[in-house]
């Protein structure tokens, strides 16, 4: 590969003049990694420009989601400026974080690869040759565009390369922004084709098992398109009311998930009780997994760990103790995740000597070590304090306790200042609550809770107590895009293998599996029916046996009480009493002794038939638009609290409310206001369902 790929070539986009405004400064960066003259085989270097500027994005990432939103606060004595301005909510233009201009110098410098790149050179057949640098280049420029409108609501939108002040000050001239439909209608459209190829993650490349950037493959690096795809789909929708979009990101994650031999499931290395009193010290296999397996990402951003090799974050120093920050954290869990956390309940399962037993951990904080043990593990398991009082004996400046958000202690050693090597651009676990959400707005209430109670599998999915007839019939017309996809436990009914194949009903059955509680042994191995990747509830990663927890639910009391007292099922039959018969009776005697037998036979068909008749109502009661509204409420509240759950403190909390405010305005399928926002988001953004009002958005920067 060329060495002139990597070095440095000039000014190509903008000269920074003295009268500059504020559009153009957004296009006012250096370019010195990136360059026109693209010759075969160094296009690599070129793609690596890229991800070197993505760099500078990584902090941003996470604290403008998080920050701005309800599960941490921030410590006024220690926190930046910067970080104290997030939130309240009041982001100055000179803000650290604020700075378009970083975004649109990857967007540029994507926009002047593909402007360049050789697209029609092809390597073997009819493959292009640079097709997957193209596809990553396209993913890098949609997910910079994706964060500026969830910062920026609309922004200037530029796909053509700007190489001269020129250029530039027409766009500022013209003032002109596009919305989030505008920019993902471009974006969704230019990705569109690559979902159909016949590879997943091999449309990202892979130079060898030895080619690696700061020390992650380049596969790992790349944002897998389908992925993204779903995320831009459930955006869109979110901001359109597009049912049609909620389908497309439905069947884009079931894609990203279930592709052959690159299936994506979601473990079941949750935190749990190890004794039934509920006092031994919880496992800790959630903590170990999440710090240590970049198989959780979908595509992760690269970091250099050394200030003088690159680009560092300083995340760890924002999120724990550290020498640098004198053991201040600039942010710590709020009132608000905690309380989270201990409203739920958690369930253990025990079954022992053939009998099934349920009991739920106690509701009182002083029964446990630490009172953040009460309800949902996954707090306690990634939130840490300890002594500090050696230190803090010597230099009254350090603080007195140690303060560790286990997310970001990474595999280094967490008694230094190391920096963390990269940040995910999205983890899988929080893709299948996203999908748990398109599910829910496209009008599967059921297959959405099943996606937080049971996990996705052939046996939750062929369940009719879990999913009714009605959803699973709808669900087999979502088709796959780009591969057909079967399962061999269809195949014996010819009309249903042809109803379910290529359709989100398949998570193959021998890839997915499900653990069977109902027969272990107390608290020993679990068996699992199908396949060794196993799909859980992800609630169950926190709250243990939510499959058994009859405290989480999906229809509400009035729900049910309602269907009751519309659909009552019948009394049972009052049988007549058989007449007595022995040698002594008479033909008639035994024909008396037959009608009764035959009344009683057609007073139990009778009662079967009504039996029969009520379920029929009770389910089309419950696949109704009113009832199914309320039930889409009630899981929409549950999935935007196990999104806080599960993704606490790494950067999706206020896009997560964000979203629900943009679904709400809408009202898409009569849900109506579907969450109570804490008072918290409510005194800083608007209480009512709308993005106007209150800033949601930052401010374009002046400079």
């Amino acid at each position: 590969m060329k060495l002139k790929s990597i070095i440095v070539c000039g000014l190509i986009l903008l000269g920074v003049g003295a009268a500059t405004t504020s559009c153009e400064d957004m296009f006012t960066a250096e370019n010195s990694l990136v360059t026109t003259d693209l010759a075969p085989k160094d296009t690599l270097y070129q793609v690596m420009g890229i991800v070197k500027r993505m760099q500078k994005l990584a902090d941003r990432t996470v604290l403008l989601g998080e920050v701005r939103a309800d599960l941490v606060e921030v410590d006024p004595l220690h926190a930046s400026v910067d970080i104290q301005e997030l939130a309240a909510n009041a982001v100055s233009n000179n803000n650290v974080y604020n700075k378009p201009a970083d975004y649109y110098a990857v967007i540029n410098n994507c926009n002047i690869y593909l402007a360049y790149v050789d697209t029609m050179r092809n390597a073997q057949g009819t493959r292009k040759y640079f097709e997957k640098e193209v596809c990553a280049v396209k993913c890098y420029r949609a997910w910079c565009y994706l964060e500026l409108l969830k910062n920026y609501g609309a922004v200037p939108f530029v796909t053509e390369p700007i190489e001269d002040s020129d250029k530039a000050e027409s766009i500022v001239a013209s003032g002109n922004k596009a919305d989030m439909k505008t920019i993902l209608d471009f974006c969704i459209n230019d990705l569109q084709k690559y979902p159909y190829m016949d590879e997943n993650n091999e449309l990202r490349q892979k130079y060898g098992s030895t080619a690696s950037y700061a020390g992650f493959r380049y596969d790992e690096i790349a944002i897998p398109v389908r992925a993204l795809l779903a995320e831009l789909y459930l955006w869109r929708g979110s901001y359109t009311d597009s049912q049609q979009d909620y389908v497309n990101a439905v069947r884009m994650y079931h894609d990203y998930f279930t592709f052959p031999s690159e299936e994506l499931n979601t473990g079941d290395n949750g935190n749990r009780w190890q004794d039934r009193d509920f006092n031994r010290q919880p496992s800790n296999s959630y903590t170990s997994y999440f710090s240590s397996n970049t198989r959780l990402n979908a595509g992760i951003l690269p970091l250099d760990t050394t200030v003088y090799f690159g680009t560092v974050t300083d995340l760890r120093a924002v999120f724990n103790s550290q020498y640098s920050n004198k053991y201040y954290p600039s942010v710590l869990p709020s009132q608000r995740v905690k309380d989270i956390s201990k409203a739920q309940d958690y369930c253990m399962y025990i079954y022992e000597d053939n009998r099934a037993d349920t009991i739920y951990g106690p509701h009182d904080g002083n029964y446990y070590d630490e009172k953040i043990m009460e309800g949902d593990l996954r707090l306690n398991t990634v939130y840490e304090t300890s002594s500090n009082f050696r230190e803090s004996q010597y230099n009254s400046d350090v603080s007195p306790m140690r303060y560790e958000i286990k997310k970001y202690s990474g595999e280094r050693d967490r008694n230094s200042d190391a920096r963390l090597a990269y940040i995910p651009f999205y983890r899988n676990n929080i893709l299948y609550l996203h999908m748990a959400e398109a599910l829910n707005r496209a009008g599967f209430p059921e297959t959405a809770f099943a996606v937080l109670k049971y996990g996705l599998s052939y046996y939750t999915l062929t369940d009719r107590d879990i999913i009714s007839q009605d959803e699973f019939d709808r669900l087999c017309d979502i088709k796959s895009y780009g591969f057909t996809i079967q399962d061999a436990k269809y195949s014996e009914d010819e009309e249903l293998s042809s109803k379910t194949n290529g359709s989100f009903i398949i998570w193959d059955s021998g890839v997915f599996g499900t653990k069977d509680k109902s027969t272990s042994g107390g608290l020993g191995q679990i068996p699992v029916l199908g396949g060794t990747r196993v799909n859980v509830g992800i609630h169950s990663l926190g709250s243990g046996d939510t499959e058994y927890n009859k405290y989480y639910y999906l229809d509400d009391s009035a729900t049910l009480a309602e269907m009751e007292s519309k659909y009552p099922y019948p009394a049972e039959p009052v049988y007549e009493e058989l007449p007595e018969l022995d040698e002594t009776s008479t033909a008639e005697d035994s024909l008396a002794y037959q009608a009764v037998v035959d009344a009683n036979a057609e007073a139990d068909s009778l009662y079967n038939e009504a039996v029969q008749n009520t379920d029929a109502l009770r389910l089309a009661y419950k696949a109704s638009d009113p009832v199914r509204a309320t039930r889409q409420a009630h899981v929409a509240q549950l999935i935007l609290e196990e999104e806080a759950l599960e993704g606490m403190f790494e950067g999706v909390r206020f896009y997560d409310i964000m979203r629900y405010q943009m679904q709400d305005k809408k009202g898409g399928q009569n849900i109506g206001t579907t969450i109570t926002l804490p008072a918290y988001i409510e005194e800083k953004y608007g209480a009512t369902p709308t993005m106007t009002g209150k800033p949601w958005y930052l401010t374009l920067p002046a400079r």
